[in-house]
């Protein structure tokens, strides 16, 4: 039986992934628009980009396939403003989306996703994303009709902001560091309370802090000490500590990603979990 701290990190992971969901199939929906607003379509990326990382975490691989897919594509779109996008390319993508969100609903439905289920929509879809590989490359081939507008908005849509420090080139060694520990800090999660686990998980945490040190990352560093310290604190038992903790983690780090550094900071659960040792001692 699914043990409930794993519930209720599922849980959050539907909740926010049907969310992700409502902000990708908007953008699909009309999608010339969207490739002329540098807020929406970034909105978009960041969604399909947030749904394979928690996927990725808990281990949901057709998940994480179907929404890296999405991601790569509307990257494409992103840094290639010279494809003339169509009906057809808008009819392909939303028909891809339709896989993942069935897979997104199967998952709601039973907590679960059957091996068969899962075989047959990732067997169904290929084609689809065959399809939409040539059609980019059918459109990607036809002449730029307006390449200095077409420029202009390029330049508009940075996968980085120019006002932060981060480095873009330093971003996959974040990403895939932050996402190592966070499975590993899931898993300890799930086992019993013992002393040794809360040191592991500590020191989970004071690596991801030393991370955010040597990307000068003040703010991720800041999240990490107060998670630190909310483990230290024996009074909260796993059941409790789990959700936030991940949650606020990964929410850090996807800010981070998008370049949002400045908005990384620890949330008020978060907060009252790693001061309520303090307020004890007090009292």
């Amino acid at each position: 039986m699914i043990q409930e701290q794993e519930q209720r990190i599922l849980g959050y992971f539907i909740d926010e992934a049907n969310d992700h969901l409502n902000t990708i199939e908007q953008g699909l929906v009309n999608l010339e628009d969207t490739l002329s607003d540098s807020e929406m379509i970034n909105a978009v990326f960041r969604a399909a980009h947030s749904v394979k990382g928690g996927a990725a975490m808990l281990g949901f691989d057709s998940i994480q396939q179907i929404s890296h897919r999405l991601e790569d594509y509307f990257k494409i779109l992103k840094d290639n403003p010279t494809i003339q996008v169509d009906q057809k390319l808008e009819t392909l993508l939303l028909k891809a989306f339709d896989t993942l969100q069935e897979l997104i609903k199967q998952l709601e439905a039973s907590l679960s996703l059957p091996h068969e289920v899962v075989s047959n929509l990732m067997a169904q879809s290929e084609p689809t994303f065959i399809e939409i590989n040539n059609h980019l490359k059918l459109l990607a081939q036809r002449p730029d009709t307006d390449a200095d507008s077409q420029n202009h908005r390029s330049d508009s849509i940075p996968v980085v902001p120019n006002n932060t420090t981060f480095s873009s080139d330093l971003l996959p060694v974040f990403q895939s560091q932050v996402m190592q520990r966070l499975r590993e800090m899931l898993q300890l999660f799930k086992q019993p309370e013992t002393s040794q686990n809360r040191q592991q998980l500590q020191e989970h945490c004071q690596q991801l802090l030393q991370l955010g040190e040597q990307f000068q990352l003040s703010g991720w560093s800041k999240v990490c000490e107060d998670a630190s310290k909310a483990i230290a604190n024996r009074n909260n038992n796993y059941r409790t500590l789990a959700p936030i903790i991940i949650k606020d983690l990964k929410q850090s780090q996807e800010l981070v990603l998008a370049g949002r550094i400045n908005e990384v900071i620890t949330t008020n659960q978060l907060k009252a979990l790693s001061t309520s040792n303090l307020h004890r001692t007090v009292l």
